[in-house]
């Protein structure tokens, strides 16, 4: 099933016509593969750790798996990252994107992103704004998406924060169709698209 999703992530990859379309689309899949191997790791640990009892050591759980003991040591000690994540945004016209209600772990904070939205679809409402982005830890990354949101650091440097699924959402246009969120999303593409499809 995995590798299933991954092949079909590089054929889509593949099919993208527009040559610039298909590099920026190719750098959120490599961004996203980064992200999802910290959380694969995590969810290694969490296993190994959740495995583990008196009766059940390290050595056992090795047999089972078919590795060394000294592997699944390696695997169960590996140091926790922790995980920033956008729960909102502000879009160029003051309008606010996600949900800050709940799920982080610490203050929010600001940061515009690195480079103005560009995603592969030409026409997404978003596509050409800079977002002022909140973000912060969060308390448990389950449901925040391995897809990341670059945004810029007071020092100039760029940072990848994981997205909520409420972001990602309003970025890309909610997943569920015939919603009226998701018809709003389409209405305000279409008119983008007429806008940059305007004769002279």
């Amino acid at each position: 099933m995995t590798s299933n999703s991954i092949d079909k992530a590089i054929a889509d990859l593949r099919s993208i016509a527009e040559p610039y379309a298909r590099l920026r689309e190719a750098d959120e899949l490599d961004a996203a593969l980064v992200v999802a191997r910290s959380v694969v790791a995590q969810i290694k640990r969490d296993t190994i750790s959740s495995l583990r009892t008196p009766a059940t050591g390290y050595g056992t759980i090795a047999q089972r798996l078919g590795l060394t003991k000294a592997r699944v040591q390696q695997i169960a000690n590996a140091p926790r990252r922790p995980v920033q994540a956008a729960y909102a945004f502000r879009d160029e016209a003051g309008g606010w994107h996600g949900d800050i209600g709940q799920g982080h772990a610490g203050p929010l904070m600001e940061a515009p992103t690195f480079i103005p939205f560009s995603p592969a679809d030409e026409y997404n409402p978003l596509g050409g704004q800079t977002l002022l982005v909140l973000y912060g830890p969060v308390n448990d990354d389950d449901g925040v998406s391995v897809h990341t949101l670059q945004i810029r650091q007071p020092d100039g440097s760029p940072l990848n924060v994981r997205m909520t699924s409420q972001v990602q959402d309003a970025l890309y246009g909610p997943r569920i169709s015939g919603t009226p969120e998701r018809n709003a999303w389409e209405a305000a593409r279409e008119r983008r698209r007429r806008t940059i499809e305007k004769p002279e």
